[in-house]
């Protein structure tokens, strides 16, 4: 057995050894977290594991060239992996197969690979050194840009053994190789390159299902995080699988109008305090409080982040440790107290509701006489100008046939107490709604609030009650699917898609449909679809007066404006609250309506020839304005 094979068990074992230890610290501290990995909806992790990791699809999805180069890069490094075992069998003098017949056609193979891996990474460097987008951060990871150069020098090596290999030549080429291989095995921990090792965990782990907030088991005295300590598994491995590519920063509607708040800093902040050791350091310590009430929850932040990081766990868990040591920020105090006192997030007294149940002829949901349960919500059964949002869909069910009615007394869903960090309160409102949508023996409801489907629809699951719940603009869609009309004019609109209807419940297709089955031209804005801009309500924010930066709802308004549309159509009532707020503080000559509103309308415009209970009615017979 020849020297060099002992130099490379020495060598080899020198830098394993120091991968190792690097790893086993981090290691430590994900074992030591309280442990929330759960494997629920094993189908649905698969599936976007495959999607995610496998194909790289929201790398891609996202920037298309970057996510191209970022993928071949993955798969380089997926296809190399025979390629650099072998080698390393052959360095320690366990076993020759280099020589073999498969090895050789293996390696021609691997050709097309290593041409897209120094092409990808040599782009990746160009963009994260020079190009510089702002998500990256201000200042150039020289650590990343080394890594860059040692992958792309991979390759290089990989070229030259194809001319040398049996001479001097090609024996310093295997050792420069195995060298690059071992060196970027011990920085590897130590930079966001550990994301390759990590991400397809991360991905795998994370909710199914965007924003999943687990309760609190008050029982076992769990009040939310207040230290690092506190941070379970998945933070901890979401800490240090963050690749700092940006992409959460850059969706983030808080940070893009000015604020503080930055979800990918957040995120390093607690990987910067659990490396150092500070497991008893308090969150507030950590990161700025004042940030973690800058966050809507909109869900732009995790929907982007390509490596499974979920943040709004982390920041409604940290606000869930201020409120329960009474520190939650002065302007919610009004809205817990309302909560409280009221059951409803505006305080007013309960006879309110029970006018406009009786002005709008709803009955009490008797399951034997109505096929759905409407839920009015906070804004339907109080807010006065959402309501008439309301009756639209009352009149629009009872022209499609369609019976329901309303439960005889409604509270808070507790979506606000919930993503405030009032765990309290909301398992409080929820066990009581739970309890009476059981008496009531509902099977579907429907309502226009995208916050209450979120709520119902998925939070109470966790709480043990399942139900279908839909928005409105879905089920109105299915029912009016057999009207067919030609439209002698077309409006010029714009579709403003609230967070917790197009990102939350994936339903951007059916408000659409809808608005082009009734004659509207739908214009775009700059960010529609799965990934809206928020109008600055969530979260708790529809009650901050004092909203630092650039309001939220002003930059949406703007970009609804840019758009030339001359109305803007919402289907939320908080995305009404503020946008018509920054529509009225500028006075621009737009028209605002909620979707079901634009709908009823149109439907009461049609003449008796093409009224929607007549089903013989064809386009050609239809008489429209």
């Amino acid at each position: 057995m020849n020297w060099d094979v002992w130099a490379f068990r020495l060598v080899f074992v020198v830098f394993v050894g120091g991968f190792l230890a690097q790893m086993s610290t981090r290691l430590k501290l994900i074992l030591a977290a309280p442990n929330n990995f759960t494997f629920d909806h094993f189908g649905a992790r698969l599936s976007r594991f495959v999607s995610e990791v496998v194909f790289q699809s929201k790398v891609i999805s996202a920037r298309k060239a970057t996510g191209i180069a970022h993928l071949a890069v993955f798969w380089g490094f997926v296809a190399f992996g025979g390629f650099t075992t072998v080698e390393i069998v052959r360095g320690l003098g366990i076993v020759d197969l280099t020589h073999t017949r498969t090895f050789f056609i293996y390696k021609l193979l691997l050709l097309p690979f290593a041409v897209g891996v120094f092409v990808g990474i040599v782009g990746l460097a160009i963009r994260r050194g020079i190009v510089r987008p702002a998500g990256l951060g201000p200042t150039v990871s020289k650590e990343s840009l080394l890594i860059a150069l040692l992958i792309a020098m991979l390759m290089v090596t990989y070229f030259i053994s194809f001319a040398y290999e049996t001479d001097l030549v090609g024996r310093v080429n295997w050792w420069v190789h195995m060298m690059i291989i071992l060196v970027f095995l011990v920085l590897l921990p130590n930079s966001k390159h550990l994301h390759l090792i990590l991400s397809p965990a991360a991905v795998f782990l994370a909710s199914p299902v965007l924003g999943t907030v687990p309760n609190l088991d008050f029982e076992k005295e769990e009040v939310g995080l207040e230290t690092v300590k506190d941070l379970p598994s998945k933070m901890v491995l979401d800490a240090f699988s963050c690749v700092e590519c940006g992409r959460c920063q850059d969706n983030c509607p808080a940070f893009g109008t000015g604020k503080r708040l930055n979800p990918k800093t957040i995120i390093l902040q607690n990987e910067d305090a659990l490396l150092a050791g500070e497991r008893d350091k308090k969150l507030v310590d950590v990161y700025d409080q004042d940030v973690l009430w800058q966050c809507t929850t909109c869900g732009a932040c995790e929907q982007a982040c390509p490596v499974g990081v979920e943040h709004l766990p982390n920041i409604i868990g940290a606000r869930r440790g201020l409120v329960s040591n009474g520190e939650a920020p002065e302007f919610l105090t009004p809205l817990f107290t309302n909560l409280e006192r009221r059951q409803n997030i505006w305080g007013l007294m309960y006879d309110q509701r029970s006018k406009f149940v009786q002005s709008a002829a709803l009955e009490t949901f008797d399951p034997a006489k109505h096929e759905y349960l409407v839920w009015l919500g906070c804004a339907g059964a109080f807010e006065a100008d959402y309501q008439k949002s309301m009756r639209s869909l009352f009149d629009l069910l009872r022209s499609r046939g369609k019976t329901f009615g309303v439960l005889s007394k409604e509270r808070c869903t507790g979506d606000v107490a919930k993503r405030t960090g009032n765990e309290y309160m909301y398992q409080e409102l929820a066990t009581q709604n739970i309890e009476d949508l059981r008496a009531s023996g509902v099977k579907k409801i429907v309502t226009s609030c995208p916050h209450c489907v979120k709520t119902i629809g998925h939070d109470y699951q966790l709480m043990g009650y399942e139900v279908e719940a839909v928005h409105s603009a879905t089920l109105v869609e299915e029912l009016t699917r057999d009207l067919m009309v030609q439209w002698r004019e077309t409006d010029n609109v714009t579709y403003h898609d609230p967070c917790y209807l197009g990102r939350y419940a994936d339903v951007h297709a059916e408000p659409r449909a809808l608005l082009e089955r009734f004659g509207a031209k739908v214009t775009e804005p700059a960010r529609h679809g799965d990934n809206p801009f928020c109008c600055g309500a969530g979260g708790g924010l529809l009650f901050e007066e004092h909203e630092s930066g650039k309001r939220m709802s002003q930059e949406r308004f703007d970009q609804l404006q840019a758009t030339g549309a001359q109305t803007v159509v919402m289907a939320c009532p908080f995305c009404s609250i503020m946008l018509k707020g920054a529509q009225a503080s500028t006075n621009a000559p737009m028209q605002m309506v909620d979707l079901m509103t634009y709908v009823d309308g149109k439907m009461k415009s049609l003449t008796p020839k093409c009224a929607p209970d007549d089903r013989a009615t064809t386009p050609a017979q239809a008489d429209t304005h």
